[in-house]
């Protein structure tokens, strides 16, 4: 888990940019002339969410390189290892990296993909030792992240065939997306904006659910363009399309488009603006925005909890304040439930207890309120 996570919540810092449609989810303003609403689920997809095995699949081939890719072909597919850039220091002290990529025979799309170390450009001059992790795969026409990433290891011999095995994988049937963003802007006391507000997108069989939880406190010359409580949250759903590499998605009455792009993320012409997450992630989220000076600031609290990866999760704490750059409290833990009773057991082999809901929505540990994404 502790590598799921880290690598699932890396966007936390990054700054999206966010159109359309889930900018009104977003900061909690409905047009009330908009069309009504597209049909869609009256819960968010992950409530519903299964989880599937993916078989294995063995592979032998041969390997050749050229500049900063191997390619490894196989009879039933083949691999492409792209190299990432590296400095001469780091090349010196570290294991060479980069990401990599299987397309079946007579496809178009990869059908796996994640990153690997190891020097590929030692490929036909010794024997390589390759290690991939696999971290997407090809799901009813969709790059989804796995539940849970798994290693290949690879050995490359100086010449002959290599053995490689893509192992069993777990995938969800809901494919999922998340976008963080916080920012503290504090000039004066009548001119303010700090706001912190996340977001998630799941997508299942032409079905599209929305949910946000975000913080807003902001003033222009005395005057606000509209706060968000702390924790605030909003849910709305509809349908959805892809076609020709982009997401078409109709929810509360409007229409947006974005790019799928290459790593499977949702991207508009700014960049990146959903990250993809597994679907089968249980988050909680809360959000708080403070003006109080130089003092003022934006934070963001998670519990994710993993059913699909024997009851692993994190609890996480990111806080910016002021200008200086965002703290980051990272914990894995594990987890059992009985009733509306969580236990908690961190690494150190401590322990916590939360409370959820009735209903499972909200999530309370340490006296702050968490609310299910």
């Amino acid at each position: 888990m502790k590598k799921v996570s880290r690598k699932m919540f890396s966007f936390l810092a990054a700054s999206m940019i966010l159109t359309g449609a889930f900018v009104s989810c977003a900061n909690g303003s409905d047009d009330s002339s908009s069309p009504k609403p597209a049909a869609g689920p009256t819960v968010s997809l992950s409530e519903s969410a299964t989880v599937s095995e993916v078989a294995a699949v063995t592979t032998t081939g041969t390997a050749t390189v050229s500049g900063s890719t191997a390619t490894l072909t196989a009879s039933n597919g083949t691999y492409v290892l792209t190299a990432g850039s590296q400095t001469q220091t780091q090349a010196a002290s570290l294991a060479a990296k980069g990401t990599w990529k299987f397309t079946e025979t007579n496809a178009t799309s990869p059908k796996y993909m994640g990153s690997y170390t190891g020097d590929i450009s030692t490929i036909g001059n010794s024997e390589t030792a390759l290690n991939l992790k696999v971290e997407k795969i090809l799901n009813k026409g969709v790059l989804s992240a796995v539940v849970e990433k798994k290693d290949i290891s690879m050995t490359v011999p100086t010449s002959g065939t290599f053995d490689a095995t893509i192992p069993a994988v777990k995938v969800s049937s809901v494919t999922s997306y998340m976008s963080s963003k916080m920012d503290v802007q504090y000039s004066s006391a009548t001119n303010y904006n700090i706001y912190s507000n996340n977001e998630r997108i799941d997508l299942a069989d032409g079905k599209i659910t929305y949910n946000a939880v975000a913080s807003r406190k902001n003033l222009t010359n005395g005057t606000s363009a509209g706060d968000i409580d702390d924790n605030s949250y909003k849910f709305q759903s509809g349908t959805y399309n892809i076609a020709n590499g982009t997401l078409t998605g109709t929810v509360n009455g409007k229409t947006l488009s974005f790019t799928i792009d290459a790593d499977g993320n949702l991207a508009t012409n700014e960049g990146v603006a959903f990250y993809l997450i597994s679907g089968s992630y249980k988050i909680y989220a809360n959000c708080v925005s403070v003006a109080d000076g130089d003092k003022s600031y934006a934070q963001q609290k998670y519990v994710t909890f993993c059913e699909d990866t024997g009851k692993t999760g994190q609890v996480m704490d990111y806080k910016k304040v002021g200008s200086a750059a965002t703290t980051r409290d990272i914990k894995d833990i594990t987890y059992s439930i009985d009733g509306n009773t969580v236990t908690l057991t961190f690494s150190d082999k401590s322990t916590k207890t939360a409370t959820l809901s009735d209903d499972g929505k909200k999530l309370t540990l340490d006296g702050v309120v968490y609310t299910k994404l």
